[in-house]
């Protein structure tokens, strides 16, 4: 695609991180508020903008929220008539394994405000677990870790529970309420994922026991994604971690020493551009309805 302005962006949950290539070189790195197909009605308009104010040729997305091959390629077509660029598109995942093994075999195991994980092997054969959203999974994610933190912080308040004062007192202080007003607010913004998510930095900060073992279960929660992906394709593949969840050093130590996982080599914006190449073509993504 010699003279081409190739566009690689990564939607997600936490943010959307976007890639500018011209020429072969990198001329532009962005970053924008989150983007999730299901939770953002607007979502198409801004994947528009984000195409015609790059003035990309061509534009390879990775969405959170993307539910089959189906709706990607009819999300494709759209895309296509709207801005007159080529577009690719994938789901966050699988963009993220693209960058992570340089479209080398591999699985990605992803965590941030959601979690899932996707793999491919040497002969093309993919597979995915996870990526339920909020309300049906999304295990080892920091909307999982805060909401355990939160159940938990009632229960110690309650006495129903490990009495964690420490904890209480870091969920009143992030609130800035008392548990009935910090229990008025969430469920007065149920789909408000973020409202919740957000306690997670805070929380996972803490040096406290009840804390210690909520982080000990999301690291044996996102191993287990990898696991699953190992036993259908090929227990010898090798695992990559992405997700600001990583960032904390019990989960991340936790879910190496069960994994055996590494850095990824490039950021999944990168691993958009790949759905461009020439090479590309059809290819297994593990949906279900391919």
């Amino acid at each position: 695609m010699s003279g081409s302005r190739l566009l690689g962006v990564d939607a997600g949950g936490s943010a959307t991180r976007a890639v500018l290539v011209s020429g072969g070189e990198l001329v532009a790195r962005f970053d924008e508020a989150p983007l999730n197909l299901l939770l953002h009605e607007d979502a198409f308009e801004r994947l528009v903008l984000l195409v015609k104010e790059a003035g990309s040729t061509a534009a390879a997305f990775g969405l959170a929220g993307l539910r089959g091959e189906s709706e990607a390629r009819r999300l494709e077509e759209r895309l296509n008539s709207a801005t007159g660029a080529h577009i690719a598109i994938a789901d966050d995942t699988e963009i993220a394994l693209l960058g992570a093994f340089e479209g080398e075999p591999g699985i990605v195991v992803i965590a941030g405000t959601g979690s899932n994980a996707f793999g491919r092997d040497a002969h093309g054969r993919a597979a995915r677990v996870g990526g339920y959203g909020f309300l049906l999974g999304d295990e080892g994610s920091a909307y999982w870790i805060a909401n355990r933190a939160l159940r938990t912080a009632l229960h110690s308040h309650d006495g129903t529970g490990p009495k964690s004062a420490v904890l209480e007192d870091a969920v009143t202080a992030s609130y800035g309420l008392d548990f009935d007003g910090i229990v008025r607010l969430v469920h007065t913004n149920a789909a408000d994922r973020q409202l919740v998510a957000r306690v997670a930095r805070t929380v996972m900060e803490l040096d406290d026991p009840v804390m210690h073992a909520i982080l000990d279960d999301a690291a044996a929660a996102l191993a287990a994604l990898a696991t699953a992906l190992r036993e259908r394709l090929g227990a010898s593949l090798p695992v990559a971690m992405h997700g600001g969840i990583f960032g904390n050093e019990r989960i991340r130590a936790g879910f190496v020493a069960a994994t055996g996982a590494v850095t990824p080599a490039q950021p999944p914006e990168i691993g958009a551009l790949r759905l461009l190449s020439d090479g590309a073509g059809k290819r297994d993504a593990g949906w279900e309805d391919q």
